[in-house]
């Protein structure tokens, strides 16, 4: 039944299934105890729903399985080799619209063969994905607090889909020839974690904890996209770093440097592929949007996360020197449905304006 979700319209990676049951007690004191040292940072939402984070099944009544499912994101190889300041997850479509969307259609034609009833979380519920994606077999937690996934590394989304249905299923990957095969331990084990330490060496804010956990108050992903306002002491000090005025939207640094990501296929789903007016985006253009010609932009991107003033206020801080490509035209950055936009051409901003990371993999 997983190849459902492993199919070319679909798009997923991997995919894997597990009985439901309610957290570890040793987890949940982790996660209190993370919380009580303020790593959540400004995210206070991450203290709500606690019983619910205990026992995922109150997400759904008469819920028995779970099914982890991962997308891959990684970019194609840049053949201008630009180096984007935004998060790769960032320059495509945003990633909770499409993953839903794509496994709407799954959902629906496992329900005509199983019956049931399911729900679908994308981001949107407050589960503990990584644990279930190692519960459900389809990859094993880095270092960096990803969740490492054969063939594609750690760059890859994770949803699950709860179900009042339990079959059973082994879990199984799509490969880079579109043939759905079993993920085997031999698999896993040649995609977990070396604990090389390459991951906490990159990490500029010195985030990255010894237990793959994050402290969000130092972690540029956190300043730059989920942070409202300006930035408290500790939040200037990392920002004033050369990574940090480096740094319009997320940050990839622990990922650009796992060998688990070397040689990673790059994602086949077309939404996920970047935008060309995204990917180029330098401080200078964002600091010449205005509201309407921001959403236009963004429209459909990740990137309306941090809201115009905290990208202007990222831009703000980045280096002065930062201009745009020399290949850049004067429109290469501008709003793609420009044309037809009525916000742009009422404002005219987009034609006057010369393209997100946030940890996806929660």
């Amino acid at each position: 039944m997983l190849e459902i979700f492993l199919s070319e319209p679909v798009g997923a990676t991997a995919a894997g299934m597990a009985s439901i049951a309610p957290t570890p007690p040793a987890l949940m004191d982790s996660y209190a105890a993370w919380l009580a040292e303020g790593n959540a940072a400004g995210m206070n939402y991450l203290h709500n729903h606690q019983p619910i984070r205990r026992d995922p099944s109150l997400l759904l009544d008469g819920a028995k399985s779970i099914v982890s499912i991962a997308f891959n994101y990684t970019p194609p190889e840049n053949p201008e080799n630009l180096r984007s300041k935004l998060a790769d997850y960032s320059l495509g479509s945003d990633y909770h619209d499409v993953v839903k969307k794509r496994l709407r259609e799954a959902v629906e034609a496992l329900q005509s063969h199983t019956g049931g009833e399911y729900r679908i979380c994308v981001d949107s519920a407050p589960i503990f994905e990584r644990l279930w994606a190692e519960r459900c077999g389809i990859g094993r937690r880095c270092d960096n607090g990803l969740i490492s996934v054969p063939g594609c590394g750690t760059r890859v989304f994770l949803a699950e889909v709860l179900s009042t249905v339990e079959f059973p299923a082994e879990p199984a990957l799509r490969n880079i020839d579109g043939r759905v095969e079993a993920i085997t331990p031999r698999m896993l084990a040649e995609y977990e974690c070396t604990h090389c330490g390459r991951c906490r060496r990159s990490c500029p804010g010195g985030a990255l904890q010894s237990d793959g956990t994050v402290d969000a108050r130092r972690c540029i992903s956190y300043l730059t996209i989920e942070h409202r306002g300006e930035w408290d002491p500790t939040g200037s000090d990392v920002m004033r770093l050369p990574a940090g005025r480096d740094s319009l939207y997320g940050c990839d640094r622990c990922q650009h440097c796992c060998p688990l990501n070397a040689g990673a296929a790059a994602t086949t789903v077309a939404e996920f592929l970047p935008r060309p007016e995204v990917a180029r985006l330098t401080a200078t253009d964002i600091l010449a949007l205005d509201q309407p010609s921001f959403s236009c932009l963004f429209k459909g991107s990740a990137i309306k996360r941090a809201k115009l003033d905290g990208l202007r206020r990222n831009a703000l801080n980045a280096r002065p020197s930062q201009s745009s490509h020399p290949s850049q035209s004067s429109q290469s950055s501008q709003c793609s449905q420009c044309s037809q936009c009525s916000q742009c051409s009422q404002s005219s901003q987009c034609s006057q304006s010369s393209q997100s990371s946030h940890n996806p993999n929660t």
